[in-house]
């Protein structure tokens, strides 16, 4: 058993700094896993969720929903700005019996649901890949319309094999990740001045939109990815990454930091 797991009051993470990068609004749960563990977790948030710069073809799609089979949501910030659209454009939280929803992971599902909708599908694995896949097996998808309102300047994975198995996809922009120009600046500052023992990545975006801004150059801390999208992109981007979770939610982002402070603590 480490030296970790023997502190008392169940905090293995006390005494560690650890930056928590996503946007202002949506770290609370990954701040709160932390410091109830005892670690003292920094918001700095590197990205900000704006509304698209052009918001006619995601309305112009929720005018014609009822030609949809299949809506998949790869993200609540999705859900959020497509059920804004929803109720001010037809007055009704409620869609089209018909249509059936899929959802990348349990909080994109739990956003959905929150909204009074029910994912058909949330596949087990929760990056685009899987998605694709999921509805294959669910659906001849030959033929089916499928509406994908996500970030601008997501991967082209998704569509393109949803197209590949025939389907006909219509992607929409629903939302854009910008910078946060002031929480890049504070968490470079930190990393400058040794402040940090981590610095987590939940998406893709928020380590893009650092390193873009601020650079690679992490310092002494280690540096936590929420999934292997997100740690694929740090490192194409040039960050080295320490941790990357083998369950791609907050929880598993939380354990597996825990697990990783717990076996450099074994080796020191």
């Amino acid at each position: 058993m480490s030296r970790m797991s023997d502190r008392p009051g169940g905090t293995p993470l006390r005494g560690k700094r650890i930056a928590v990068t996503r946007p202002a609004g949506q770290a609370a749960s990954l701040i709160d896993g932390l410091r109830a563990l005892g670690a003292e977790a920094v918001d700095f948030p590197t990205i900000r969720i704006a509304d698209p710069a052009e918001s006619g073809p995601l309305r112009r799609a929720i005018e014609r929903l009822a030609e949809y089979d299949w809506i998949v949501f790869t993200s609540a910030n999705g859900v959020a700005r497509f059920w804004q659209e929803l109720r001010a454009l037809r007055d009704t939280s409620q869609l089209p019996s018909h249509i059936a929803v899929a959802a990348i992971g349990p909080a994109t599902a739990a956003a959905v649901e929150e909204r009074g909708a029910r994912p058909r599908l949330v596949p087990e694995e929760y990056v685009a890949e899987a998605v694709a896949e999921a509805l294959r097996e669910v659906q001849e998808l030959a033929g089916r319309r499928v509406l994908l309102p996500r970030a601008a300047g997501a991967r082209r994975v998704l569509p393109d094999r949803l197209r590949a198995a025939g389907a006909e996809v219509d992607e929409v922009v629903a939302y854009e990740s910008l910078p946060d120009m002031e929480g890049i600046a504070s968490l470079r500052a930190a990393l400058a001045r040794g402040e940090l023992d981590m610095v987590t990545f939940t998406a893709a975006s928020t380590v893009r939109h650092y390193v873009d801004r601020a650079g690679a150059d992490m310092g002494r801390a280690s540096v936590a990815a929420i999934g292997p999208i997100t740690a694929d992109a740090a490192r194409a981007a040039g960050v080295r990454v320490d941790v990357v979770a083998e369950t791609y939610t907050v929880s598993g982002l939380v354990t597996a930091i825990c697990d990783y402070f717990a076996e450099e603590e074994v080796g020191a």
